[in-house]
């Protein structure tokens, strides 16, 4: 493979002009901001910060990539649903340089990546020259388009936090060429099964549109012998992959959907003015190329995009994301139209030449606010004018912690602080655990964050459509942060100042510019607590609306619906319900007690005199969970757990499960199976 991108005259030229590209990026991404040591602010970019430190200094010390995150939804299991990969890389890069260098390093990989992989995919599927290099410059239009900054794979979507779907993206472009190279060849089965590893581990979409781009080799006379090449790849990809995948698909009832449709403002979000000439040229390059077996194949991959825009919400996909694959193949393809020019040109390295300062000129033309957001986030929180006073902020937060979690009010005005989820990361900045987070969809708590958030905000996001959330009201908010064990609240808004001013429920402490601090009364400040209620078991299979609908009868707050429908489980419980918002309230006796309480990153242990009574343990719920000192671990409503301790000391850890263990095993045995055969391919006697 090596040869073939090495081919032809203008290889040296090539490089000149992919550097030239590089260097051309370089003036927007500046070193001065890459390289300077402060956290990364900006979107959803910011939240993603601690998560990369937790891998390195809490996970991988224990040797692990997956693992338990206590810092937002009381606790979710970190990189069960999302991806691992860039974040691995950035956490192995900071033993050599500094994570906050890494971290931004590694959030622009994706990036720069993309012209040269672009180039990498035209040349491996032997288009001539000059269309590998102009496939490579034309890239930058789509990554320089401003159209949308949710889509995934532009400049505007990694600095949102979508870098990992840009990084996805560039091993997705190779691995479509060495894929279609390989069928034809019978070659690269484990380069191809690597490069499907890479790209699954780093995001998912991708994953999903290369399988039914992978459909388009069955219509070909090499049916039987194209099928056994893709399952020969897809197999080995998977068996590399099975150690996350396994885990991530069984633990798939513990996530909550996230069913989306965007709504266009503009139908230049679809077809952006930026990218309309390169548009035009692929209309151009399908009409004169349509005899090219090559040109089917990209046509195919957009009739998936198209296909799968309109059916991804019913699969419960977003269906931006796949507008974003037709955007970017109808950029780049465009290429293949002016591959026979170059044979009526006396001096065809001029095109190249001629399309490179055309597209920085037409860049530069069509872009606006990239260079500024660029330096918004990678100045970092330390550069901003605001940090000094929220610096405060957070050193009272850590001063005053009395073990309880701290949320806070949702404002569209803390994006002046660097990002308006900046109280999001209260783990990593004033070492306080809070309620909302990034990854909503990781825990079964999220609908009741922003359930939460609803009443004790003024601006409200509302992320999940399919959960209603509450009206103003901060009586209710009390007693909902009351059982998630908060005991601060910062507030920012004039409404839920006005209205917070005389309430019992909470306590004025102490302002911050125009953030105040307030103590919620009532918060025992304990995240184990003795049931003061006979718990009610749950009979039904489908918990989750039921337990949310639960979740907004005041009068039901304090009574445990636990979800126990396996056979045996009626002896334990005296009542029991179809119907939590129904379940009946019993009293239950509760002698006097000593409950003593270490909750760690990845354990729960406590101590306590009354063996035999329910314990709530107000922490997510999640099957990894594994108890010492009772019999088993229950969900329990909203989303917490409970234990009936059977001796005073009871532990509970974070643990891997059997799909964990059986999906080690597979990737540990492809990849020992691979070696094997190379060692002895090469013992083999010619």
């Amino acid at each position: 493979m090596l040869r073939q991108l090495l081919k032809g005259k203008r290889f040296l030229l090539d490089i000149i002009i992919l550097l030239f590209i590089w260097a051309f990026l370089l003036t927007f991404f500046k070193p001065s901001l890459l390289l300077l040591k402060t956290r990364t602010a900006g979107g959803d970019t910011a939240s993603h910060y601690y998560t990369a430190q937790y891998l390195r200094d809490v996970l991988l010390p224990q040797g692990k990539i997956m693992g338990w995150l206590r810092a937002n939804y009381a606790g979710f299991p970190l990189f069960y649903h999302y991806f691992p990969l860039t974040f691995l890389l950035m956490a192995l890069l900071s033993y050599v340089i500094p994570l906050e260098i890494s971290f931004k390093l590694v959030t622009v990989l994706g990036t720069f990546l993309l012209p040269l992989c672009v180039y990498i995919m035209f040349r491996v599927m032997e288009y001539e020259d000059p269309v590998p290099i102009l496939g490579g410059i034309f890239s930058l239009a789509f990554l320089f388009n401003e159209r949308n900054s949710m889509w995934g794979g532009n400049i505007p979507s990694t600095l949102a936090g979508e870098f990992s779907f840009s990084f996805s993206l560039a091993v997705f472009v190779v691995l479509i060429g060495t894929l279609y190279r390989g069928m034809s060849e019978n070659k690269y089965v484990i380069f191809n099964a690597a490069l499907f590893f890479l790209m699954g581990f780093s995001h998912g979409y991708t994953l999903v549109f290369l399988a039914f781009l992978s459909f388009f080799f069955l219509f070909s006379r090499n049916i039987v012998r194209n099928i056994w090449y893709m399952f020969r790849v897809y197999a080995l990809g998977s068996m590399f992959l099975a150690f996350w995948f396994l885990p991530f698909v069984a633990n798939l009832p513990y996530v909550v959907p996230f069913h989306m449709i965007w709504h266009f403002h503009s139908v230049w979000e679809i077809f952006p003015p930026i990218l309309i000439p390169f548009f035009a040229l692929s209309v151009l390059a399908i009409l004169f190329n349509r005899r090219d077996q090559r040109t089917y194949y990209f046509g195919f991959a957009l009739g998936i995009g198209v296909v799968f825009y309109f059916l991804g919400p019913r699969l419960g996909l977003v269906d931006i994301r796949f507008l974003t694959f037709l955007q970017f193949l109808l950029a780049i393809f465009g290429a293949t139209a002016l591959q026979d020019i170059s044979k009526n040109i006396r001096l065809p390295q001029l095109i190249p030449v001629i399309a490179l300062l055309a597209m920085l000129l037409w860049v530069n033309i069509n872009t606006g606010y990239i260079k500024s957001w660029i330096a918004w986030n990678y100045s970092g929180f330390e550069q901003k004018d605001t940090w000094p006073q929220v610096k405060k902020l957070f050193d009272y937060l850590r001063k005053t912690d009395d073990g309880g979690r701290a949320v806070y009010e949702n404002s569209v005005k803390y994006e002046a602080l660097g990002t308006q989820r900046i109280f999001e990361s209260l783990r990593m900045f004033a070492g306080r655990d809070t309620l909302e987070g990034l990854y909503m969809q990781s825990s079964i708590t999220g609908p009741y964050a922003f359930y939460i958030q609803s009443e004790i905000s003024k601006d409200v996001s509302a992320p999940f459509w399919s959960y209603p959330v509450s009206p103003f009201n901060l009586k209710n908010g009390a007693q909902h942060l009351n059982m998630f064990n908060v005991t601060q609240f910062i507030v920012r808004s004039d409404k839920v100042r006005n209205a917070i001013r005389g309430m019992p429920e909470y306590q004025f402490e102490k302002r911050f510019g125009e953030l105040d601090v307030y103590r919620v009364a009532n918060t025992d400040r304990h995240y184990v607590v003795p049931a003061r209620y006979a718990p009610v078991r749950f009979t039904k299979k489908d918990w989750k609306m039921s337990f949310y609908n639960w979740f907004k009868v005041p009068r039901l707050q304090e009574v445990p619906v636990v979800y126990a429908p396996g056979e045996g489980e009626g002896s334990r419980f005296k009542h029991q319900t179809s119907d939590a918002a129904q379940a009946p309230k019993v009293p239950l006796p509760v002698p006097w007690h000593r409950i003593t309480e270490k909750v760690g990153n990845e354990t729960i242990e406590f101590e306590t005199n009354l063996i035999g009574h329910p314990h709530i343990i107000r922490v997510s719920y999640h099957p990894n969970w594994r108890v010492e000192g009772a019999k088993r671990v229950y969900l329990v409503t909203p989303t917490f757990m409970l234990v009936y301790p059977e001796q005073n000391k009871v532990k509970l850890t974070f643990a891997k499960s059997k799909y964990n263990y059986l999906g080690e095993t597979i990737s540990a045995l492809a990849l020992l199976g691979v070696i094997a055969g190379i060692f002895l391919k090469k013992r083999r006697p010619a």
